[in-house]
């Protein structure tokens, strides 16, 4: 048992996705407004299985990212929990999402390049922050999708560029929100909450440091971003009130997200020379 959970395809994708459907499961239980939370913390829970439990303060990018999410879930699970909405709910994931931007990138900040990577990467935080496309009210398939995509971008992304840890968690912040997809399809049970906005907010942080530390041809993760406009995908599909028109028009809006995500990837690995990654 102990072998099989040092394969890296099982820490990145069965793992998750089994943690991450139990915790949206126990949270749904607990208090069903929460439940969305089980996606972020599935992630740190398998990022703390896998990668370890971080030093406080930490001395690595990563060790940030994990703390900067543990952050952002508490913020989130405090909001969804006091019912705090609209305006205010977005003020306090932008300010969140900013603060760990720049704490993470404070180090590469030496070059005109990091910090144009630093304002890409802000402005798609506020995007996510602020933006209703990704979040339309009353359905959380929509959203989920949308993180599904852009973690499964920065993960292949990564990959693709030899950055294995990077792409591990990733991977796994995919299968966190695989899990969520599953607990709302064919029948959506979910609200998103600021909860969800803040695992968008992990998909962002874990782009940064992709960018800003390796190799990886990280430009490439913006033409992932279309993903986020795949609740408009909903709009166009005459699903009707039946259980089969619910669940079909769940799948195409997830086909939908994922299409940008693979354009982003097969750029990346056009952009490597078709080489394959070690990993």
């Amino acid at each position: 048992m102990s072998d099989l959970l040092q394969d890296p395809f099982v820490q990145s994708s069965l793992l998750p996705l089994l943690v991450g459907l139990v915790l949206v499961g126990v949270l749904h239980l607990l208090r069903r407004p929460l439940a969305v939370a089980g996606i972020a913390a599935g992630f740190l829970v398998v990022f703390a299985m896998v990668v370890g439990l971080p030093a406080l303060p930490p001395p690595s990018s990563m060790g940030k990212l994990f703390w900067s999410s543990a952050a952002g879930l508490a913020l989130g699970v405090a909001a969804d929990a006091a019912g705090v909405r609209g305006r205010a709910a977005s003020a306090v994931l932008a300010l969140w999402l900013a603060g760990s931007l720049v704490w993470i990138a404070l180090p590469a900040l030496d070059s005109a390049a990091a910090a144009l990577s630093l304002l890409v990467l802000l402005a798609t935080g506020a995007w996510v922050a602020f933006g209703r496309a990704s979040a339309p009210a009353g359905s959380p398939t929509a959203p989920a999708a949308s993180l599904l995509a852009l973690a499964l971008a920065v993960g292949g992304t990564a990959l693709i560029g030899s950055s294995a840890s990077i792409a591990q968690m990733a991977l796994a912040l995919a299968a966190s929100a695989g899990g969520f997809l599953l607990w709302n399809w064919p029948v959506e049970r979910h609200g998103w909450g600021l909860s969800g906005q803040v695992a968008l907010g992990i998909a962002v942080l874990l782009a940064g440091v992709l960018a800003l530390f390796t190799q990886a041809q990280a430009a490439v993760l913006l033409l992932a971003l279309p993903a986020l406009l795949a609740g408009h995908v909903r709009r166009l599909i005459p699903a009707g009130d039946g259980l089969v028109g619910r669940a079909a028009s769940a799948a195409a809006v997830t086909a939908a997200a994922v299409v940008p995500a693979l354009v982003a990837i097969g750029a990346a690995y056009a952009l490597s020379g078709g080489e394959a990654s070690p990993y």
